[in-house]
């Protein structure tokens, strides 16, 4: 009775555990989006105001067409926030006291984009 086992050498396991490790890696990327991932490398660089005022604007437009006030609340003028180096201006986003980088929204007086008829719509933050 000569009976042969299966093996897996180490090679193969190892090589398994890092198929496994990267398809992790790649699900969180396209699960959370490439910004997240990016901005835990990325540290505190400030988006530019001017890209800002035109996006929101762009946004804007787009969101005045929706008709019900449940499409204009989740629209990205009312949703997207950006990361800002108001005063002073060092070259890193704005922090609060606590540390944490304060989001704006396109409303606030900084992007000054208001938008009729959307705004109101938007959650109070």
């Amino acid at each position: 009775m000569d009976k042969k086992g299966l093996e897996l050498s180490f090679n193969v396991i190892i090589i398994a555990i890092l198929v496994i490790l990267v398809l992790v890696i790649v699900g969180y990327f396209f699960t959370t989006g490439a910004a997240n991932l990016f901005g835990i490398f990325g540290g505190l660089s400030p988006d530019s105001k001017d890209v800002a005022v035109s996006s929101c604007s762009s946004k804007c437009q787009l969101a005045q067409q929706y008709t019900t006030q449940n499409q204009k609340a989740k629209s990205s003028y009312c949703t997207t926030t950006w990361k800002l180096d108001v005063n002073p201006q060092d070259g890193k986003a704005d922090t609060d006291s606590d540390g944490k980088i304060i989001k704006y929204h396109c409303w606030d007086s900084y992007i000054a984009e208001d938008c009729a008829g959307v705004r109101d719509a938007c959650p109070a933050t």
